[in-house]
């Protein structure tokens, strides 16, 4: 009598159809999401959930960076550079070395860290140099450079002795010129200053350094902060005279004119002459 009901009700048949091909349905939409989920996966690296910092904004070369400049966001790991730093902390107070582009991983080949007790402080002398200045050496001895003491950070003034030749007869360390005054000394041999960072000069416009180093006797260049013109006149200078150092006060940067003296400049103007009696 049942089996004879259900075959003369149909409308209930029916519905179990409908409602086994709706769960059919969700499962198989349920299996294509894993399936969707697992390759958006493998393709992407996983997760977002590694923390990288980029640029928030550009950021040029030679610049310090500041906590405004950089921020922190989550990419997959495999997203994230072997150079890239995890916090702003470890960031922020670092000079670039190269331009750093919006949303770019700021990665440790393209920052420097020059504060006081860093390596590249004490041994990277293009980032000590002031701008607009070159760095230019000079062949020095225990004479030349102020008896061996000068040290990286003092201030000297630079004269040159010339031989001169009158017609056919020269006249040996003749005459003495100040060249240049006022120039910061950069390093002394190997050893470069260490200035403060973020220091600007004083009001004798000479930059503090941080530290002092020891003097090196035995050194065989000093390296001056000049501009362009001067590194000329010192390349002139040195291959047509002899150059000697002489090292300033602290904080003594006044310049004033000095004319050159002579050989004649040494005896009075009344001086008796020895082979007259």
């Amino acid at each position: 009598m049942s089996r004879n009901a259900a075959a003369l009700n149909p409308a209930r048949g029916n519905r179990r159809f409908i409602l086994l091909a709706l769960v059919l349905g969700l499962l198989g939409a349920g299996l294509v999401y894993v399936a969707t989920s697992r390759n958006a996966t493998t393709s992407g690296g996983g997760a977002a959930d590694t923390p990288v910092v980029v640029a928030k904004v550009d950021i040029p070369a030679r610049t310090t960076i500041t906590p405004a400049m950089v921020e922190v966001r989550f990419v997959p790991a495999d997203a994230r550079s072997v150079q890239a730093y995890a916090k702003t902390e470890e960031i922020v107070g670092k000079v670039t070395r190269f331009p750093i582009a919006v949303n770019e991983q700021v990665l440790s080949s393209k920052v420097v860290d020059l504060s006081p007790t860093s390596a590249a402080a004490t041994r990277s002398l293009s980032y000590v140099i002031p701008p607009g200045k070159r760095a230019f050496s000079l062949t020095a001895s225990e004479v030349q450079d102020v008896g061996g003491l000068l040290l990286p950070g003092d201030y000297v003034d630079v004269y040159v002795i010339y031989d001169v030749e009158f017609r056919e007869k020269t006249a040996d360390a003749f005459l003495v010129q100040v060249l240049l005054q006022n120039k910061e000394v950069l390093a002394v041999s190997q050893t470069i200053v260490d200035i403060v960072p973020e220091a600007t000069p004083g009001a004798s416009g000479q930059r503090v350094r941080n530290s002092e180093a020891s003097p090196k006797p035995d050194a065989e260049t000093v390296t001056l902060a000049v501009t362009p013109e001067e590194a000329q006149l010192l390349y002139l200078a040195e291959s047509n005279g002899k150059i000697r150092l002489a090292l300033r006060p602290y904080g003594e940067s006044q310049e004033v004119p000095i004319n050159f003296a002579t050989e004649n400049d040494l005896f009075p103007p009344n001086l008796p002459n020895p082979f007259v009696r």
